[in-house]
């Protein structure tokens, strides 16, 4: 019998998008898999809509990184895939992912914006091409593990951390995790991501962000990580568009990241 997947996904009135994402989790090739559906008290029909794909449902609290860990705990998976309610899988992915752990102990996956014909994905696309064929530090990120590793890792972070780590859930994740293995893989062409596509959307967004970085900062833990993911990306002469369209973005994410830091309550 093929391994279970168990598909962890965060929620927070996620009903804009979560049908789309759950369809398409629910249409991949490989079949063993099961939905598990962590969600922070949603206010709209978010857990409707994790209820008509089956999904097991988790309430939590906490932010983006407790959810993880209250996701991880509760799956029976031998692998455990990090997704966002606002991500698409290819079809194939999980089944190429299970493929690649024969030979890796955990895996990141190749992103790309889903509506990029719009201004603003189409810089967070521009943004993603390059950070991910650069590999630049603290933006390519795991997603899939053996479970039994990410349990590790997971023990590794203070607990006094754990429910206010919202936007480093990732790089927190990956730096506990890099500690205990580095056979790290990639599965090509594997989710695209619906990214925000109207300014007010990215402000709310990133001024989020801001505040609960800052809130994870003042514990004086994992700062060397904040402090690398915050740096501009590099400008790659040889892609000009590409690079430009990199930097238009990091300043209209930045702003409002910036004022959500010094100044969100």
């Amino acid at each position: 019998m093929k391994k279970l997947v168990s598909v962890t996904i965060p929620t927070l009135n996620s009903e804009k998008t979560l049908e789309k994402t759950l369809d398409n989790v629910k249409n991949q090739t490989y079949e063993n898999i099961e939905i598990i559906i962590v969600d922070s008290y949603s206010k709209d029909k978010t857990l409707d809509i994790a209820k008509k794909f089956d999904a097991k449902i988790v309430m939590c609290k906490g932010k983006l990184l407790e959810a993880r860990i209250a996701g991880a705990k509760k799956s029976r998976g031998e692998y455990v895939l990090f997704l966002d309610s606002d991500q698409i899988l290819e079809k194939t992915a999980i089944e190429r992912a299970v493929e690649k752990m024969k030979d890796h102990d955990y895996l990141w996956f190749y992103e790309r914006s889903y509506n990029k014909e719009k201004f603003l994905p189409s810089l967070y696309d521009a943004d993603r091409i390059l950070v991910q064929k650069y590999l630049e530090e603290g933006v390519v990120l795991p997603r899939f593990f053996k479970r039994n590793l990410l349990l590790k890792a997971f023990n590794n972070i203070p607990k006094e951390h754990i429910s206010i780590c919202g936007a480093q859930d990732h790089i927190v994740t990956s730096y506990e995790v890099e500690k205990i293995s580095k056979k790290m893989g990639k599965v090509e062409n594997a989710v695209w991501h619906i990214e925000p596509d109207s300014l007010i959307k990215l402000f709310k967004k990133q001024y989020r962000w801001g505040k609960t970085t800052r809130d994870f900062y003042e514990r004086k833990v994992y700062r060397e990580l904040i402090t690398k993911k915050d740096k501009f990306r590099k400008f790659r002469f040889n892609e000009p568009i590409l690079s430009v369209k990199s930097f238009i973005l990091r300043i209209l994410r930045g702003v409002p990241y910036k004022l959500g830091f010094w100044f969100g309550k």
